[in-house]
């Protein structure tokens, strides 16, 4: 008799076993190519931002301040003329505070300040401390060290400080019933950077809490175009403020503005030459102290 072959059932379980553990070795790999390539969107991102920077540096001979006023927008509007968004600059008012500017243009993301790596249900704030909500952002000015830390000095309008982006100077930012005289200007330029450009650190990924994502009010994630949180477009490093993951910290409000990434081990930053580099999450905190650092005299040499 002629009997047809087939398949028994354990050998079809052995088969689908097999498959299973196939596609197990090789999920790891496909997250790491996948990573890999939001890795480098987030390198290309920081590296049209830090060309950006420059851009205006050459124009105004100062680089532009984390805002130019309290309550007034933030450092990435002012580039947005260097990152082809000059129809959205156009329509903002940049003399009013951003309680004042209309809520349906500070909605508009800028894709440039966002990591792929980092992903949230939506990329507009649920609230901010003054004004409407608005679009958010990954990355945050470089305001120097934390020897500027206590008493909030490294946000504010009066003193000098070791950063780059950092609140412009209330002397040359002058506001008069509620709007600025005068356009914004910024603390430093070029010649400010003493420990060189390429040994100074511009702007990087900012690190958020999970229990912070689209929060205001020091959590670090409101509007990117909001100049009354610091904590969301400004970051400092140093002692004691080293370098996080995302999620891997839960902080209190305003009491870290440190520097950290969605990626798994590294943190991405823009030198003042343009240059991107991967810092390790492991990086030592003094490394950092000086990276951060425009004119402490103590340059750090990076691969």
């Amino acid at each position: 008799m002629n009997r047809k072959q087939g398949f028994t059932l354990v050998e079809l379980l052995i088969v689908v076993a097999v498959i299973g553990i196939l596609i197990s070795m090789t999920l790891p790999a496909v997250q790491m190519v996948r990573e890999a390539a939001r890795r480098t969107a987030c390198q290309n991102n920081l590296h049209q931002i830090g060309l950006a920077t420059l851009n205006y540096e050459n124009s105004r001979n100062f680089y532009p301040p984390s805002r130019a006023a309290d309550e007034f927008l933030a450092w990435p509007v002012f580039l947005m003329p260097y990152l082809e968004m000059g129809n959205v600059h156009d329509r903002l008012e940049l003399r009013k505070k951003y309680q004042f500017q209309d809520p349906e243009v500070v909605k508009l993301p800028m894709p440039v300040m966002l990591c792929p790596s980092r992903q949230r249900d939506q990329n507009v704030s649920i609230s901010e401390s003054r004004g409407p909500v608005g679009a958010v952002g990954d990355y945050a000015g470089n305001a120097g060290t934390t020897r500027y830390f206590p008493f909030d000095v490294w946000a504010k309008f009066e003193d000098p400080v070791d950063g780059v982006f950092n609140s412009g100077f209330s002397s040359q930012n002058e506001v008069v019933k509620g709007e600025l005289v005068g356009p914004e200007r910024g603390r430093y330029g070029h010649k400010d950077i003493s420990d060189g450009t390429s040994h100074t650190i511009f702007i990087g990924e900012k690190y958020v809490s999970s229990f912070g994502e689209l929060q205001p009010e020091g959590w670090g994630d409101s509007s990117i175009y909001n100049g009354d949180q610091p904590e969301t477009f400004m970051r400092i490093g140093g002692y004691a403020m080293g370098l996080a993951v995302a999620r891997t910290l839960v902080l209190s409000p305003g009491e870290y503005p440190i520097f950290g990434s969605g990626h798994p081990a590294v943190v991405n930053f823009v030198f003042g030459d343009g240059s991107v580099h991967s810092l390790p999450i492991h990086t030592d905190e003094e490394t950092l102290y000086r990276l951060c650092s425009r004119n402490d005299g103590l340059t750090v040499m990076l691969e």
